[in-house]
C-alpha cells in the first residue's frame, strides 16, 4: 500500500499539532499538509508559508465546508483539546471525511491508555475521549472505505518536565513524591509524536483500525529525580523532598472540577501516572509498536539534561 500523503490536519497551533506537523515536515515521505483553521482563529501557525503547507479557513461548523476541505484528502489527523466541543467537531469531521472517502483518520487521542477500564475510572474526564472513538469506530464499521488509528504515548516527557507536572522543580530544588514515587509509567516525548504519526501514514496497512501503543521511557517518580540529581550534579538532601500520596493529588483535583477549575483535570491524569497497579505502566501488559513507527528507546538521564539545558 502506498503512503497516504495528502494530509488535513485539524488543531496546528497547539502543542500536539505543531509537533505533528514538524514531524511530517521532516519525514522522507514528501506529505502534503493541509492545515484546517477556523476562519475567525488568530492563532499563529508556525510553519505557514512552508511550500508543503496549505492554509484553508472556514467555518468549522458548516459541513459543506468540511467535506469540500477533505475532499481527494487520504489522510485526516486531528490534535485538538479534550473537551465536549472539540469532541463534537471531531464527530462532525469523521462524519464528513468517511463521506468523501477520507482513507485514514487518527483521532485526537495522544494520551493515556484509555482503553484500560482503570484508567478511565481514575479519570473520569477520559470518557470523551472513549465515546468519541467508539463514534469513529461506528462511523468506520458503516463506510469500510474509511479506517482508523489512535496513538496511546502515556504523558508526554519533555512537554510535562519543562512545566514540571512530574513533581519536580529543578530550579527552587523542590520534588513531591507521591506513593514513595515507586509507581511505573509509560511516557513518550511530544518531540516524537510527529515521527509516529508520519509513519503510520507512510506504511497505513500495517496500523488499520487499531490503537498503536508507543514509550520511549518505562519509568517512576524516583528514576526521573535519580537523573534529575545526576544532570544537576545534585544529591537528594540538596532538595527539599515533600511525601504525598496519589489519592490525595485525585482528591484535590475532583474538588477544583467541582468548583469549575479544569487545571483539576491535570492532577487527575498525573494521580493515575503515579498510582502503581492502574496500568499506567501499559508496556507491561500490550504489545508495544516502537519497531513499527521506528521510534528507539530513550534514555532518561540524555533527555532530562536536554529539558534542562533549554529551561
Amino acid at each position: 500500500m502506498s503512503p497516504y500523503k495528502n494530509v488535513v490536519l485539524v488543531g496546528a497551533s497547539g502543542s500536539v499539532g505543531q509537533t505533528i506537523v514538524n514531524g511530517l515536515l521532516a519525514s522522507a515521505t514528501e506529505f502534503n499538509i493541509t492545515l484546517l483553521v477556523r476562519a475567525d482563529s488568530s492563532s499563529r501557525i508556525a510553519q505557514e508559508g512552508h511550500a508543503a503547507i496549505r492554509v484553508v479557513r472556514g467555518d468549522l461548523s458548516d459541513d459543506a465546508f468540511l467535506k469540500r476541505a477533505l475532499t481527494d484528502q487520504e489522510a485526516l489527523v486531528v490534535a485538538l483539546n479534550s473537551t465536549p466541543d472539540t469532541f463534537k467537531l471531531q464527530d462532525r469531521l469523521v462524519d464528513a471525511a468517511a463521506a468523501v472517502g477520507v482513507k485514514r483518520i487518527i483521532p485526537s487521542d495522544f494520551g493515556s491508555d484509555v482503553t484500560n477500564p482503570k484508567i478511565l475510572e481514575a479519570v473520569p474526564l477520559y470518557q470523551g475521549k472513549v465515546d468519541a472513538a467508539r463514534y469513529l469506530e461506528e462511523v468506520v464499521a458503516k463506510n469500510p472505505a474509511t479506517t482508523w488509528t489512535a496513538v496511546i504515548n502515556g504523558p508526554f516527557y519533555d512537554w510535562g518536565m519543562e512545566r514540571d507536572l512530574f513533581g519536580f522543580n529543578p530550579k527552587t530544588r523542590t520534588a513531591t513524591l507521591y506513593d514513595n514515587g515507586t509507581g511505573k509509567f509509560d511516557s513518550t516525548n511530544i518531540t516524537s509524536l510527529g515521527h509516529v504519526v508520519g509513519s503510520i501514514l507512510t506504511a497505513p496497512e500495517n496500523f488499520t483500525n487499531r490503537y498503536v501503543y508507543v514509550s520511549e521511557f518505562a519509568i517512576s517518580q524516583n528514576e526521573i529525580f535519580e537523573a534529575l540529581l545526576r544532570a544537576t550534579k545534585t544529591h537528594a538532601k540538596d532538595w527539599t523532598i515533600a511525601h504525598r500520596t496519589t489519592e490525595e493529588l485525585k482528591k484535590e483535583g475532583l474538588e477544583k472540577i467541582e468548583k469549575w477549575d479544569f487545571s483539576g483535570a491535570l492532577d487527575l491524569i498525573f494521580a493515575a501516572v503515579f498510582k502503581a497497579g492502574l496500568g499506567s505502566d501499559y508496556s507491561t501488559t500490550q504489545r508495544i509498536d516502537n519497531a513499527a513507527v521506528g521510534l528507539k528507546q530513550g534514555d532518561i538521564l540524555d533527555t532530562t539534561t536536554v529539558i534542562l539545558e533549554g529551561k
